[in-house]
């Protein structure tokens, strides 16, 4: 698991514009469960749901989607929820608050 991380961590340095982030989620879905004691993609769900206003129905629509498909404004939440801010992932990346 330590080094999957740290392939991330490395990867995750070359993110720097939205398309970037979108690039990243769609061609590494491993990234967002690296952290096997952690919830973060079901925090992340409930936060982008709160966020975004969604039903309970609307966010299940989004979770049975192919993990491509997803809303891109999904994918730039969970970059950011996940990657810039996640607990294994701290310190990741240039912060642009």
């Amino acid at each position: 698991m330590a080094s999957d991380i740290e392939y991330y961590k490395q990867l995750s340095k070359k993110v720097s514009t939205k398309q970037d982030k979108i690039n990243f989620f769609d061609q590494n879905q491993k990234a967002f469960y690296v952290d096997i004691y952690s919830d973060s993609w079901s925090k992340m769900m409930m936060e982008y749901a709160k966020a975004e206003n969604l039903s309970s129905e609307q966010l299940n629509k989004i979770e049975e989607m192919k993990w491509i498909e997803m809303p891109d404004d999904l994918k730039l939440f969970a970059y950011d929820f996940c990657i810039l801010k996640g607990f294994v992932f701290t310190g990741v990346g240039s912060k642009q608050y």
